[in-house]
């Protein structure tokens, strides 16, 4: 019987631990507030409509973090998208979202992954 109780308290504690650290682990992961990058409104585009560009699209990439993810920049440079980091994954996304309703994106950050083709 001392075995027995000895047995379920040393299985609980496991789990315990084991729920624990997983805690921690995920705790330390959390989503962007918002892109990484610098975009500035395309030529002769009113601010007010940078502005709601910029709204649509931290959407877009929060929606697209949340369904995993796979945008056109990631797979045309066949870029395995588990070799980006969350805010890279955010980033690309708005980065393509911008570039598609006309906002000027940097050369240095392009919607291109790490080790992708420019």
């Amino acid at each position: 019987m001392a075995s027995d109780r000895c047995a379920r308290v040393n299985f609980l504690y496991r789990i315990a631990l084991a729920v624990t650290v997983f805690s921690v682990a995920t705790g330390c992961v959390s989503p962007p507030f918002g892109p990484a990058v610098a975009v500035k409104p395309g030529h002769d585009k009113p601010f007010s409509d940078f502005l709601q560009d910029d709204a649509q699209c931290r959407q877009h990439a929060r929606d697209q973090l949340a369904r995993g993810m796979d945008t056109h920049a990631a797979s045309d440079a066949h870029a395995p998208l588990a070799q980006l980091n969350v805010q890279q994954r955010y980033d690309l996304a708005y980065l393509e979202c911008m570039q598609a309703k006309g906002n000027v994106v940097s050369s240095t950050h392009q919607a291109t992954p790490p080790g992708g083709a420019p």
